[in-house]
């Protein structure tokens, strides 16, 4: 489910967004800096600092992650079944090396999320509909003066 350009995109975002749900229903959704793909079908997270969508996920295993590359805005929704990994579970060690990879260790952590994709869809800013000749490149230089980058020189 998650082939080469879901996996690029995942590559070009610098944040993700977990939407987790407790078992009373009350929606959350929180911002997750370190995480990656796994195989073809699931994105690890690295559980840094989230004692609230830990204990939703341990809760409803029901989750949704979003990411956007913020110059193309462009990006993916993936929802699935998420899966709450302490260090003894199976499947633990090999998201972690994936994930030790990102944050060369400067981040501490010592549980995981995995979320198993069910379902993958696109995320497109509503100018590429609104006005569809727009292009990837119109949008970089616009976020760029948006956002006040400038290229590297």
């Amino acid at each position: 489910m998650l082939d080469d350009d879901v996996r690029t995109l995942i590559d070009e975002s610098v944040l993700c967004w977990l939407a987790t749900c407790s078992a009373a229903g009350q929606p959350s959704v929180s911002p997750k800096e370190v995480f990656a793909p796994l195989g073809d079908d699931a994105i690890v997270i690295a559980n840094i600092a989230s004692p609230g969508s830990a204990r939703n996920i341990r809760e409803n295993p029901r989750a949704c992650i979003s990411f956007v590359n913020i110059f193309t805005q462009k990006g993916y929704q993936v929802a699935g079944q998420a899966a709450y990994l302490k260090q003894t579970d199976p499947g633990y060690a090999e998201a972690e090396s994936i994930l030790l990879k990102i944050t060369l260790g400067d981040y501490p952590f010592r549980t995981i999320f995995r979320v198993t994709a069910e379902r993958v869809a696109p995320i497109i800013a509503p100018r590429y509909k609104l006005f569809p000749e727009t292009t990837e490149h119109d949008q970089i230089d616009s976020a760029m003066r948006t956002y006040g980058v400038r290229p590297a020189s």
